[in-house]
């Protein structure tokens, strides 16, 4: 069955080329690191570096206080961060900056990760969330290279795909030395699908352990002041294609009962700012954008965050969220970021990949669904309307975000105990 997998892959090499290129430039306007994705890598000490990789933007951010602490825990170990897109490469490299190497993940093809193996040699390798990879998992048990997947996630969603390839999903499973899920649902379907169950393990959800702490929020406040005012913030975060003129209509609907407000708008993929402006413009708002420079928003106006890494710090600035891939059927993004700065949270009917997150904050009051401009407008008019309701929904969303943190500590924990195997 991995023969059949590395054939279909191999027919479809020349086109994933065109499209990764193609995709790198949209997204970051540079050329794709072909190189890397053939599994060049700088040489590294045999056994000695710790790889994590993540999927894209959304991993590499739950991954980087796990990277942070594995730097200051293990400073004699070189630490390697992968991921498969170009805004992730870019992302874990304003997140970590010289700290540890960045590097495009090789294609699943067996040539190219035994060269990105050569090369790097790792003592263990942490694998984020829903990273199942046939032939790299095969050629890091060939040369004792032990895999742990971690804040491991299996949406019903991604159940069903994997399904219909058990085999080859449950023998990739079974190469791995832990597989710590973040919530016993994700542990049932990960054993459905072949993982040991003597290997599977509940660790939580490492976006509990979002860095949020009193620099986040002092830098947030300083923001606030610079760019704000004493006008109400509605931060829509991580917005999807589709997303946007919904919320646009839902900030004129708010307008005409909370004149005093700005929208900040920060698409999941910067490389959208283009379309977001001129969506902006066919809704009639005044806008900036962030990468122009930092200036005052008036009031109705929006500003467009354009650049990446700044999410956090807007959340920070802001009185309430919304958090998008939720109103398209994508799934939702991070709910855990906005929570953890004491924002109440709006999100739409799309959570699949966050679902037990949501129902976590929805029962505790936090997220309020959405489903339409009108619902958007009439939440966020309550919400901004009511400070002091608000702030108390706040205090209880930064509650259940700390009550909840523990996995990075058990993350570490599995890397340590791999490592004084070596």
């Amino acid at each position: 069955m991995r023969l059949l997998y590395t054939l279909v892959l191999l027919l479809l090499a020349p086109f994933a080329f065109v499209w990764f290129a193609w995709r790198g430039y949209r997204q970051t306007g540079s050329a794709d690191k072909l190189g890397e994705r053939l599994g060049s890598s700088p040489f590294l000490q045999p056994g000695m570096a710790i790889w994590v990789h993540g999927a894209s933007v959304g991993e590499i951010r739950a991954a980087a206080p796990l990277v942070q602490t594995l730097h200051r825990r293990f400073p004699e170990r070189p630490i390697l961060v992968t991921t498969f897109s170009a805004t992730g490469r870019r992302h874990a490299r304003q997140l970590f900056g010289d700290k540890v190497m960045v590097s495009l993940a090789p294609y699943d093809l067996p040539f190219f990760v035994s060269r990105f193996l050569q090369s790097t040699r790792p003592a263990v390798a942490v694998i984020m969330e829903t990273e199942i990879w046939p032939n790299l998992y095969a050629a890091c048990e060939k040369r004792n290279i032990p895999m742990l997947l971690v804040s491991a996630r299996m949406s019903a969603r991604s159940f069903e795909t994997y399904s219909k390839y058990a085999s080859l999903t449950r023998g990739a499973l079974r190469r791995l030395q832990a597989v710590a899920a973040q919530s016993e649902a994700d542990a049932a379907r990960f054993k459905a699908l072949g993982a040991p169950e003597d290997r599977l393990t509940v660790m939580g959800n490492l976006k509990f352990d979002v860095q949020a702490g009193p620099d986040l929020k002092a830098a947030g406040q300083a923001l606030r002041q610079r760019l704000f005012g004493h006008a109400g913030v509605l931060v829509a975060g991580s917005t999807r294609e589709g997303e946007e003129p919904i919320l646009l209509e839902a900030f004129r609907k708010l307008l005409q009962s909370q004149p005093n407000t700005v929208l900040v708008l920060a698409p999941r993929h910067p490389e959208r700012a283009s379309a977001v402006t001129a969506a902006i413009g066919a809704a009639g708002f005044g806008f900036r954008r962030l990468s122009g420079g930092e200036a005052p928003v008036m009031p109705g106006e929006v500003l467009l965050v354009d650049v990446l890494g700044q999410l956090m710090k807007f959340f920070a600035a802001g009185d309430l969220a919304f958090v998008g891939g939720t109103l398209v059927p994508v799934g939702g993004h991070n709910l855990l970021e906005p929570a953890a700065v004491g924002l109440p949270v709006l999100a739409g009917p799309y959570l699949e990949n966050v679902k037990d997150v949501a129902q976590m904050l929805q029962e505790a009051g936090v997220l309020t669904p959405v489903t339409d401009a009108d619902s958007v407008a009439a939440a966020a008019a309550w919400l901004l309307g009511n400070p002091g309701t608000r702030r108390s929904i706040g205090d209880v969303a930064e509650a259940k975000v700390m009550e909840n943190r523990g996995a990075l500590d058990r993350a570490v924990e599995l890397v340590r105990s791999q490592l004084t195997r070596r």
